[in-house]
């Protein structure tokens, strides 16, 4: 494995966790506070940090993945507290967003990581001789 599909995964593990700490936060929503959206959201900017710096030694499909993964996670970033709205409602809607927004930027690494993946294949696989 390359240093860069090395890279990919551990990306893709951290988004994961990302997924599990949203859904955990969905499930304690009666105790879930703005603090703990709050929290999520920093570690989404330093996710998208790592992954901006993954993706420049990316080519294609695989820095197309990232991309698109990139996108999901910053808008998982973006959601703004709704300080008019009930405080539990507004963090139930923030977690959401968040959880989906991270469900998807996932499913992009997976593509990601799967694509680079089958180029690393095909880059070792034995060549056809000719006679």
């Amino acid at each position: 494995m390359t240093k860069p599909m090395t890279m990919l995964d551990v990306a893709r593990c951290d988004a994961q966790d990302l997924h599990k700490k949203i859904s955990a936060n969905i499930a304690k929503a009666e105790h879930a506070t703005w603090a703990d959206v709050t929290a999520i959201q920093a570690e989404i900017a330093t996710l998208v940090s790592k992954m901006q710096a993954l993706a420049a030694d990316q080519a294609g499909d695989v820095k197309a993945g990232i991309g698109a993964a990139i996108a999901k996670l910053e808008a998982a970033g973006h959601v703004v507290e709704d300080k008019a709205g009930a405080a539990k409602d507004g963090v139930r809607r923030a977690n959401a967003a968040m959880l989906d927004s991270t469900h998807k930027a996932t499913q992009s690494l997976s593509a990601a990581v799967a694509a680079g993946r089958t180029r690393l294949a095909l880059a070792i696989a034995p060549k056809a001789v000719t006679a």
